[in-house]
């Protein structure tokens, strides 16, 4: 994807209407309303919608929004340390991460990185898997942390640091209404769970457009289930809020589960489902030192913490 797309998404939340942000950006209105309907179609989603005669961001509209404020960010200093003297420049990382786990799953691991190389700047990303895999082919990241993982794929190198559970959350009152135990509250000390015979609760989903939202519903199309679907959300701790307010069930990664919420339970599923957990660079890209110990620390990281990760 161009990376001006990015510009005009920000001069749009800003101005809230195609015509000011056209005069702003200098390009026609036609042209940007092209440029828009493109980015809708790469996210998967609107971005805006019209509401007292403005555009209005939607919420993938702010998740974009968000990552277009990174990639100027990281522009602009990538720019101030091209301008320094040989001497005084800084070495930077570029790192898109998905949206729903990266960013915690950076913030435990990036600590332990920041101590061995306190010189390098790293830029966070955020960014579905799709936009994530653009950002890597325009070569406008160094590496990128995802959920698919493809071992056919010769233009990319990939990691597998962990093939996570997906499990179902539930609150202990539809638990017991579905006759599921509810006298432990851990998945590991739990029976599975049969989706099928959860069918007729309501669902909450992930987010239209992610990589995780795709393999739920592919996961339930093959259990025959039809998902009666009251909401669906980017943010999983907001999903599982939901979940312990007896609105329904959902479908998480276990690296995301809320187990301290009393009003939750989590159990793995009969058929499991699982989600890879990936990083990945270009094939051409030859890793520096500091970037294997990155990935390292990732893989170490996930491998000794299992199902509870981010907790």
């Amino acid at each position: 994807m161009n990376l001006n797309f990015y510009d005009y998404i920000t001069v749009i939340a800003e101005t809230g209407t195609l015509s000011a942000a056209s005069e702003r950006l200098f390009i026609t209105q036609s042209a940007l309303t092209q440029a828009l309907k493109k980015m809708e179609r790469i996210f998967g989603g609107p971005l805006f919608v019209y509401q007292n005669r403005s555009m209005q961001i939607t919420p993938l509209g702010q998740i974009v929004l968000e990552t277009a404020s990174g990639i100027q960010d990281a522009t602009s200093q990538m720019a101030n340390a091209l301008a320094r003297p040989d001497s005084e420049a800084v070495r930077h990382l570029s790192v898109a991460v998905n949206v729903q786990t990266g960013s915690l799953l950076m913030g435990k691991v990036f600590p332990q990185f920041h101590r061995r190389y306190p010189e390098l700047m790293v830029h966070f990303i955020m960014a579905f898997t799709n936009g994530a895999k653009k950002l890597l082919d325009q070569k406008a990241v160094d590496l990128i942390y995802c959920n698919d993982f493809q071992d056919f794929n010769s233009k990319i190198s990939q990691h597998l640091l962990y093939r996570e559970n997906v499990l179902l959350a539930i609150s202990p009152q539809l638990a017991r209404q579905a006759g599921l135990p509810t006298d432990e509250k851990l998945p590991w000390k739990l029976p599975p769970a049969d989706i099928r015979s959860l069918s007729q609760i309501p669902f909450i989903v992930s987010a239209s457009g992610s990589h995780f939202r795709h393999k739920a519903d592919s996961y339930l199309k093959s259990q025959n289930v039809i998902p009666y679907v009251i909401c669906e959300s980017a943010n999983f701790l907001a999903v599982q809020s939901m979940v312990a307010s007896q609105m329904g069930i959902a479908l998480v990664p276990s690296t995301l589960a809320d187990y301290k919420n009393p009003n939750l339970l989590h159990f793995h599923l009969k058929e499991p489902l699982t989600n890879p957990l990936v990083i990945a660079y270009r094939a051409d890209y030859d890793p520096p030192e500091e970037v294997l110990f990155f990935i390292r620390l990732l893989k170490e990281f996930c491998a000794s913490n299992g199902e509870h990760s981010l907790y």
